[in-house]
């Protein structure tokens, strides 16, 4: 069998989270039924796992197959909220988690009239190497992760937070989230968030909604060839996906500045 790794994009908010769950619609469980048609896999693995209602635009698979499937016939047996865009063969001991050099996170957070300075000042601490345990769900052993980088982008209307690390606790970024939204809205001091990442001090923080959420990227020593056909076919559904949701959010905003 050959060991192959496959780029995908998929909207969360259509599944029960990426790991494959009984009687459940998932990520992992729908591409393997796809797979599966193309003969058998093996040793599925995935580069890191997204809870309900957090998407991807480039999470990665790797699996043994005796034949090398093409992205558009395995998208052919895939529905519109999940999308392969590439795909290539790996070597044998290719693990899709642990050799992966950095993950890149991207939070869409509206701007609710935030301090940008201040944000800019929250990001700018959480980079390097910290305890996070006050950012996750997780029980773990160690809570200490390094945070290659950290920043915030005013787009329009939404504030782009990035959040680029080696690996993440669960729930981590959604709770970092929360916590430099408090810092932009005046409701945490920037001291108040540096102090959180000191092993002693305990304050936990509430999870930003998952919908916002995207694995963006997933780097390795190698990069990915796009399949053209695949790829035009996921812009033109993201061009119609945006139009409709940029109507309806117009919509509802010319209605709230007429009834405010």
């Amino acid at each position: 069998m050959t060991k192959f790794a496959v780029k995908v994009y998929y909207d969360g908010t259509a599944f029960y989270g990426s790991q494959r769950q009984p009687e459940k619609r998932t990520v992992e469980g729908e591409l393997l039924r796809a797979l599966s048609a193309f003969g058998e896999v093996r040793n599925f693995k995935s580069a890191g796992r997204t809870d309900r209602g957090v998407s991807a635009l480039g999470n990665v698979f790797a699996f043994d197959m005796e034949r090398k499937p093409e992205p558009r016939a395995i998208n052919a047996r895939l529905s519109r909220d999940i999308r392969v865009l590439a795909i290539r063969e790996v070597p044998a001991d290719f693990h899709p988690r642990y050799d992966a050099l950095h993950r890149t996170y991207r939070y869409f957070l509206y701007d609710e009239g935030f301090d940008l300075g201040a944000i800019k000042q929250a990001c700018s601490i959480l980079e390097g190497e910290h305890s996070f345990h006050n950012f996750t769900r997780a029980r773990e052993k160690n809570y200490t992760r390094r945070l290659l980088e950290v920043t915030a982008d005013r787009k329009g209307e939404v504030i782009v937070l990035t959040f680029k690390g080696e690996s993440f606790l669960w729930e981590m970024v959604r709770r970092l989230t929360s916590a430099i939204a408090m810092v932009g809205k005046g409701e945490l001091s920037v001291e108040a968030l540096e102090e959180a990442l000191h092993p002693e001090v305990e304050r936990k923080f509430s999870a930003a909604p998952p919908e916002f959420l995207v694995l963006w990227h997933v780097a390795y020593e190698f990069e990915f060839e796009h399949e053209e056909y695949s790829t035009a076919q996921l812009v033109a559904q993201l061009r119609e996906r945006f139009s409709s949701l940029y109507a309806q959010a117009a919509l509802a905003k010319a209605m709230f500045e007429e009834l405010d």
